[in-house]
Order: structure tokens, then sequence, then C-alpha cells
């Protein structure tokens, strides 16, 4: 590291975090401020998830090949082009592209080195759920004054992702993750079933019945929810265990989705609960996959859109059919997550 000091683990997962939250204010106040109003709206949501999380399995190898290159800041880099070209569909692609290699070299700092920790990667995840609702209120707001927020946010970022490399560990595998969340299943299987848990709560996330949410107060206190039930989850599975937290957080959070229809705080507690397992399913993955966490990463992002995709044209409509969706959906995860840390019979 030639001889600068490396920073915490949890100093790295808070700085991300950051960098998370700056790149989704980038991002969501691009779409909303150009295509929001376009008749090709879905089809554009749909093609910048596409784009951004397809790609990461891709970059993510790439960074695992080459640790030490400066993949977050060409990626801070494309975002802050996409904010000022004109030209929006160019913009568009560099959008995802930047989007993609930040993410991933928000893997590689938070899962090497970490010795098996979860809380520095739920860090990472959780702090963008607060720039997903930024950019959007700031997209729809129709000020271009409010542009220079995320222009603001992103060159900061930037000068982070020049500083930060030499700070951080990039050269050891991410080992540990095998004691922390532990299985005894073939790696195949383990990533299979951790992929189709992944894809249900993503999925789940547009079941979930909230006629609550009609206000912009509730609206950010929502995404606000979402992005701390990811960090405790980290938090919660370094103190108490990955399964106990990923099981129980699972079940528990059903009742509460289900029957919080009307009652803004019963249902944020299902969501906040729901949002603890995110960071045990990518745990599970960096287990067999330490010396490629950047790739393992982007196992998860496919796993997200596979989720996400079929949101965009099938929905379940009225409480009954959300519920049940929701309730079989959520059964069928935590019994998948329950299998992923079996342990052998004696």
């Amino acid at each position: 590291m030639d001889g600068k000091k490396r920073l915490s683990l949890n100093a790295v997962g808070w700085i991300y975090a950051y960098l998370h939250f700056s790149v989704e204010v980038a991002c969501f106040f691009f779409l909303f401020s150009r295509f929001a109003e376009s008749p090709a709206w879905w089809g554009i949501a749909l093609l910048f998830d596409a784009l951004a999380f397809l790609t990461q399995p891709f970059f993510g190898a790439l960074a695992d090949r080459f640790p030490r290159a400066r993949f977050g800041a060409v990626g801070a880099v494309l975002l802050l082009l996409s904010l000022v070209l004109p030209w929006k569909y160019p913009a568009f692609v560099l959008l995802t592209l930047g989007n993609a290699l930040v993410h991933v070299d928000g893997a590689e700092a938070t899962l090497r080195g970490a010795e098996g920790k979860l809380t520095p990667s739920a860090l990472f995840v959780g702090g963008g759920s607060f720039g997903v609702i930024l950019g959007q209120l700031l997209g729809k707001s129709g000020k271009a004054l409010f542009g220079l927020f995320p222009i603001g946010f992103m060159i900061l970022s930037l000068a982070l992702l020049l500083w930060i490399p030499a700070r951080t560990d990039r050269e050891t595998d991410a080992n540990g993750f095998e004691k922390s969340a532990p299985s005894v299943l073939p790696t195949g299987t383990l990533i299979l079933l951790a992929f189709f848990v992944t894809a249900c709560r993503s999925y789940i996330g547009y079941a979930v019945p909230m006629s609550w949410n009609n206000t912009v107060t509730l609206n950010i206190t929502l995404f606000s929810v979402m992005g701390f039930g990811k960090m405790l989850g980290g938090v919660f599975a370094d103190c108490f265990g990955a399964k106990k937290v990923g099981v129980l957080s699972l079940l528990a959070s059903v009742p509460f989705l289900v029957f919080g229809d009307r009652a803004a705080l019963v249902s944020l507690i299902g969501v906040t609960l729901f949002s603890m397992t995110m960071p045990i399913t990518l745990a599970l993955i960096v287990s067999r996959l330490k010396d490629s966490p950047g790739f393992a990463f982007g196992i998860t992002t496919v796993a997200l859109f596979t989720g996400v995709a079929p949101a965009f044209f099938l929905v379940p409509r009225g409480v009954l059919s959300q519920g049940i969706t929701v309730t079989a959906l959520a059964l069928l995860a935590a019994g998948a997550l329950a299998i992923c840390f079996g342990r052998k019979k004696e």
C-alpha cells in the first residue's frame, strides 16, 4: 500500500455507502429528468436495469483480474459525462456503464480483506436506496438548477474513488465468508439457491400491497427504511449469525408485509425485516468465489434483474392476490435460504 494507512473495514463501508448513494442520485436524476415524460418510459427503465445489472458479472470479472485498476474512478467519469452531455441516448449508455463500474468497485473494496464480515458490504449496498429516492425527487422537480446536486455528488465521488484504492485491501481474497455464511452444499447448488432467493426478493418488492404510500414523505420513509434494513442485515448477521438473521427476518417479514396495506408502520417493519436478507445471499455466493468477489457480486445483480424484469409485465393486482404472491414467494425463499445453511448429518 505504499506506506499509506489502511482504512478500517467499516470506514470503507460508509465511504462506499456514500459513493453508492451518489451514483443512484445521478442515475435517477438523469432518468426522471430526461425520460419520465417519454411514452417509452417503461422500456427505458427496463433497458437501464438490463444494461446496469447484466454487465456487472463481466466488469466484476475484469476487476477481479485487475484488482488495482481504477474501475470506480472510470465509472465516476462516465457518470459525470452522462450528466453534462446534451445527447441523451449516448449519455444514457455512459450512465449505465458508469453505474456498473462503480458497483463492482464497491464490491471489490468491501469484500476483499473483510475477513467474513458482512457489515462493510451491507453498508455499501444499503446506501443506494437513499440515492434512488433523492434522484427521483430532484429529477421530477423540473428545475434544471437541481442538476447541480448530482454533479456535485459525483465530483466528490470521483475524488474519493481516486483516493481510496491505495487505502483499501485490493489484493487479498474475500476470505472468511465460508465461516460467516457456512454451507455444505455443492458450489453450483448453493449459488443457484442464493440466486433464486435474490430473484424472489427482487420480485416481491413489486408485489407488496402499499396503499398507504401516497405522499412524498412516506415514499422517502419507505426508501430510507429499505436502506437501513440492508445495513442492519449485515450488522445483525455479524452479531447473531447469517442463518438466524436471514431465515428468521424473511419469515418474520411476511405478516407485516401482507397485512400492512393500510398501516404504514406495520408495512415498514416488514420492509425493514425483508431487506435484511440482501447482504446474506451475497455472502453465500462469495463464500465459494472468494477469489472473484466482483464476479460474485455480479451474479447477485443478474439475480436482481431476473426478479425485476417480470415485474414490468406481470404484477399481482388487489390485496388478496398480492398477499398470496408475497407469502408464497417469501416462504419459498426462506426455505431455499434454510437449505443453503443446512448441515451435514452426524
